[in-house]
């Protein structure tokens, strides 16, 4: 009887250390699970810039959060992302800190967190010009066109974004160009805290133009044209190029004229040049106008000054691998389909023809 007892006795304190020892395990789990979301350094409140790519799926962004140091603990993460279904990442390049957390920074890439405390989410779009971005940032921030002016005008600033950027280069410095950073302010979504102000937004562009750049480094650096000279033809592609497909075209067109040592015969620059929208009809004074940006002038066989607008990745990548072609000429009808042409005559035929059928082409 004596060793049945002993047994059971044993069996109990079994049980019992078992069970302290699982209900430890537990609230350790736990424990760790809390600090390992709780913020990398709560004391650091320096803004990072976080750019989510078009297609990445939710492992990869975590993954490339851990590598930023914006989280502790990847694998927590995932855990954390698949109990939060609801949770929906957003493309476009975000504001974080080391001192939110990773509840928040996963919150704040969440679209559907666009409140004060996680941010404010603005989209600038391709072929809109630099002017075009101030007005919408000093809209939606409280920021004055007047402190980004006093940086373009500050060449010791523009000196430290060449430095810091290998796609700048001292052909920003031109005094003939309108706005230093025409061309290089990549279009997308951004989230923003509410008190930015305009070196942080500059900075979060630059930086975004850099990640979609770095691939086509080499292609760019072996190149007969400069970076400039690519960035420049991009933008005027990015506008008179509605259609994906025929971007490329319109890129070979440019390069032949190059070739051939013509101009241009852009109207995106002479607008740009005469600082009018799109909306206005140019004067023949302003047509023939011979300035750094107007590419119909036959005094001017130039490239513009700098980029016309902000071009996006699909522009940008038509000058780079542009369609080899012998066409002189092209021009759009309303719907965005180009219509290329070898010779004068030929071009003039089909602008005729589109006006008589109602298609000419109108710019937004």
């Amino acid at each position: 009887m004596k060793t049945v007892k002993k047994k059971k006795l044993k069996l109990k304190k079994s049980v019992i250390v078992t069970f302290c020892v699982v209900v430890a395990l537990i609230m350790f789990s736990v424990s760790l699970y809390y600090y390992l979301l709780s913020p990398v350094d709560k004391n650091n409140n320096k803004t990072i810039h976080f750019v989510v790519k078009e297609g990445e799926s939710s492992k990869q962004i975590i993954n490339n959060l851990k590598t930023a140091n914006l989280i502790k603990n990847k694998e927590v993460a995932y855990v954390y992302s698949f109990f939060n279904k609801d949770l929906v990442y957003k493309v476009g390049t975000f504001s974080l800190k080391q001192n939110m957390g990773t509840k928040k920074v996963l919150n704040t890439l969440d679209s559907g967190r666009t409140k004060e405390q996680d941010g404010i989410n603005i989209t600038f779009e391709e072929g809109k010009r630099y002017i075009d971005y101030i007005d919408k940032i000093t809209e939606t921030f409280n920021i004055k066109s007047g402190d980004f002016e006093s940086l373009m005008n500050n060449e010791e600033y523009l000196q430290s974004l060449i430095n810091d950027y290998w796609f700048l280069t001292d052909d920003i410095l031109n005094k003939n160009i309108y706005y230093p950073l025409e061309g290089y302010l990549f279009p997308d979504t951004y989230n923003f805290y509410e008190n930015v102000n305009a070196k942080e937004i500059i900075k979060a562009l630059l930086d975004n133009t850099k990640i979609k750049l770095d691939k086509y480094k080499d292609n760019i650096e072996s190149n007969n044209f400069s970076i400039h000279e690519l960035m420049t033809l991009a933008s005027i592609i990015e506008v008179e190029g509605k259609v994906g497909s025929d971007r490329a075209g319109i890129a070979g067109v440019f390069i032949n004229r190059i070739n051939a040592k013509m101009n241009l015969g852009s109207d995106v620059t002479t607008y740009y040049g005469a600082k009018k929208t799109f909306k206005d009809d140019l004067t023949a004074e302003e047509l023939n106008e011979c300035n750094a940006y107007n590419t119909r002038s036959t005094c001017y066989l130039k490239m513009p000054a700098s980029p016309v607008s902000n071009p996006g990745i699909e522009a940008i990548e038509a000058i780079i691998n542009p369609e080899i072609n012998d066409y002189l000429f092209f021009v759009s009808d309303k719907d965005g389909k180009i219509y290329f042409s070898k010779t004068s005559e030929e071009h003039q035929k089909q602008v005729a023809s589109l006006k008589r059928s109602g298609n000419w082409y109108v710019y937004d």
